[in-house]
């Protein structure tokens, strides 16, 4: 990665991390957020792009079922799944 996509990377868990610490309630506008910096970094690994939708899509799903008024425990584990996954892939790869 180079330094503009890992900056977006670590906003990615930036904004996570604002969510879980209650910084945040707006499960909604995290979720298009996190979509918005990954389009923005550009980057061109398929095989991480499709592992970043993995985490992402369940997120989608619950976005688009639930609104903002949701079920926060599952949501968490999924953030939480999601950060696990930002993180072990914010390197010099």
């Amino acid at each position: 990665m180079n330094e503009h996509q890992k900056r977006l990377w670590q906003n990615m868990i930036n904004l996570i991390q604002g969510y879980l610490d209650g910084k945040t309630e707006d499960f909604y506008k995290i979720v298009g957020e996190l979509e918005g910096n990954l389009d923005a970094s550009e980057i061109k690994d398929t095989t991480l792009i499709s592992q970043w939708y993995g985490f992402w899509m369940p997120l989608e799903v619950r976005r688009a079922i639930e609104g903002n008024p949701i079920n926060k425990k599952q949501a968490i584990a999924e953030l939480i799944a999601m950060k696990e996954f930002l993180l072990s892939n914010n390197d010099d790869s």
